[in-house]
This record gives structure tokens, C-alpha cells and sequence, in this order.
């Protein structure tokens, strides 16, 4: 901590060391798409475990309001550890966007190894209940039947949804 306070010993490239720091990084530029500072200092701020109930839900509010779809998808798939992954994804269903057009982005998700990030997008999944074109539940069950890493209960969980979809 005195590291930090003391300028002449603080190095700002430390901050990006995976070995002793968990720092989120968000691109504001990916060349497809130009995202504002504050929207991306908008999703960081919902890490603080320290925000009131109130504050969380205005934060989600604006998330929510300022239609932030890609750029959570974009930090989910830029995140470099399950942890942050998870927080992500648990913003998405916190905030209530539509996410219909990345249903199987979240399937994908859903089969990861580390169970709090799969269960966490399991809940973005069965969240959009838009989604019943015959092709894609399709495609989504491919999906969880092919994956190697899907924990059995969200798999059973996702089929579940996915069957009571189509009819």
C-alpha cells in the first residue's frame, strides 16, 4: 500500500502483473466499436462490494438505460479470469437487457468449467424468454450435447428450458 501512496515507488505497469494483481481491462476502441469512458467505468464500478443496495440498483439502471449489451459481452470476452467472468455475466441478468441476439453466446458460457460462471450464465440463458426459433434451440442443445466441460446440472438445467421453449 505505501507503494501506491509514494509516486517516486509506484509503477503503473505492476497494476497489469495477472501474478499479483486482478485488474479488469476493458478496450474503450475495438476497431468495430468505440465505447464511452464512462460506460466502461460504469460496468467496473459495479465490482465494488462495498456499493449499497440503492447505489447497485442505479448503477444497473443506467447500465440497463444506456443499452450496454455489447460492451458486456465484449468485457465477458476479454475477461481474463472465471471471477470476473462471473460478476459479468450476474450483470446481465441483473440489469435486464435484452440479450435475445446472444442467447448462444450465453450457452457457450454455460459450458464453462468453472461452476459460478456457468451458473451464471445458465441464468442469463433461461432469462431470455424470447428465444424459440426452432434453428438456434437447435443449435443450443449441439452446443450443450457437444461440450466437454458442462457440469451436469446445468446441462439438464439448460435442456430443460430449452425443450419447453419449442412447443
Amino acid at each position: 500500500m505505501k507503494e501506491l501512496l509514494n509516486e517516486e515507488e509506484f509503477n503503473p505497469e505492476k497494476l497489469f502483473d495477472k501474478e499479483n494483481y486482478n485488474t479488469l481491462t476493458i478496450a474503450i476502441n475495438d476497431g468495430a466499436a468505440q465505447y464511452k469512458e464512462q460506460d466502461v467505468d460504469l460496468i467496473i464500478s459495479l465490482f465494488d462490494e462495498n456499493l449499497s443496495r440503492e447505489e447497485r440498483d442505479e448503477k444497473l439502471f443506467q447500465v440497463k438505460k444506456h443499452n450496454l449489451q455489447n460492451l458486456l459481452i465484449k468485457a465477458i470476452t476479454e475477461a481474463d479470469n472465471n471471477e470476473d467472468k462471473a460478476k459479468l455475466l450476474s450483470i446481465c441478468w441483473e440489469c435486464a437487457l435484452d440479450f435475445k441476439e446472444n442467447f448462444l453466446f450465453f450457452i457457450e458460457e454455460a459450458c464453462n468449467p468453472d461452476y459460478m460462471t456457468a451458473f451464471e450464465a445458465l441464468t442469463v440463458a433461461t432469462n431470455i424468454e424470447e428465444v424459440n426459433n426452432e434453428e438456434v434451440l437447435t443449435k443450443a442443445i449441439l452446443i450443450i450435447e457437444n461440450s466437454k466441460t458442462i457440469h451436469p446440472q446445468i446441462a439438464e438445467d439448460l435442456k430443460t428450458n430449452i425443450l419447453s421453449r419449442n412447443g
